[in-house]
């Protein structure tokens, strides 16, 4: 009986002392743990963002948009479409004048862009699209060519880089109005806006953006690089900031319930 209390006594010591060093070894870990998941926290670029205008508080020859650099040169192919896109609404009719637009210009402008968290995704509305955009934030890679489904916004897969959201977009239908939208009369076509040619947009269009907040929060820099080289013959890209806007809602609105030229008469 003696002998058999020690061995539970011995086992008890043994038993509390691996115990204390579990514990022991835990606590020191956490120190390392929190350092590890304090760095990664998500920037905070769920908010509405919209085009920065002259008149802003937040209004800096930083956050100033920069053109696509270098300037986009045309392949044969990419020169007739963009004359194409040129004629519609002046000697064509303009078809489609409500149908949404190129992802590469579907974040920037001044129009308000809301960023939302999702279930494995990252989700952009604009209130001027009728579409939305998903970003696939679960690893996934893109699908195989063979079951890749042409949209209107493509297949967009994203991840972080640091602070930044690196998004990569492919699977587009080549169907969407021009990269430069309003600025072209990507919409209506007027004497002025034939000035500007068009920037089409393929199929075989390749789109990656890096989104991050810079100006203490307060603005959103969006860069974006298109190749797409059976439209143009190199890559290019450009920059766009945005501005932080708590106080302004993404509101309904439908292009055929908003058209100017019925309404304006232009």
């Amino acid at each position: 009986m003696t002998i058999s209390t020690g061995i539970d006594a011995a086992a008890g010591r043994t038993i509390r002392s691996a115990f204390i060093a579990a514990v022991v070894g835990i606590a020191m870990l956490l120190p390392t743990a929190r350092a590890a998941t304090g760095p990664g926290k998500t920037p905070d670029i769920f908010a509405v963002w919209l085009g920065i205008a002259s008149n802003s508080t937040n209004f800096d020859p930083r956050w100033a948009n920069k053109p696509y650099t270098p300037a986009p040169e045309f392949t044969a192919w990419g020169a007739e479409e963009s004359r194409q896109l040129g004629r519609l609404g002046v000697e064509l009719p303009t078809p489609g004048a409500c149908e949404p637009i190129n992802p590469a210009a579907f974040v920037g402008g001044f129009f308000p862009t809301q960023i939302l968290p999702g279930h494995n995704q990252v989700v952009l509305l604009n209130e001027w699209v009728a579409v939305a955009r998903r970003i696939y934030m679960d690893g996934r890679g893109h699908p195989p060519a063979e079951d890749l489904l042409p949209s209107w916004e493509g297949h967009s897969i994203g991840h972080w880089e640091g602070d930044t959201l690196v998004v990569d977009t492919i699977g587009l239908n080549g169907r969407s109005r021009p990269l430069n939208g309003y600025f072209a009369g990507g919409v209506n076509a007027t004497p002025e806006s034939l000035k500007v040619p068009r920037l089409p947009a393929s199929d075989q269009m390749h789109l990656v953006e890096r989104f991050r907040v810079v100006g203490n929060g307060k603005v959103l820099e969006i860069t974006k690089q298109v190749t797409d080289l059976k439209t143009y013959t190199r890559p290019f890209s450009n920059t766009v900031y945005m501005e932080r806007r708590p106080d302004v809602d993404v509101q309904e609105y439908y292009c055929s319930d908003n058209e100017r030229v019925r309404d304006e008469g232009h």
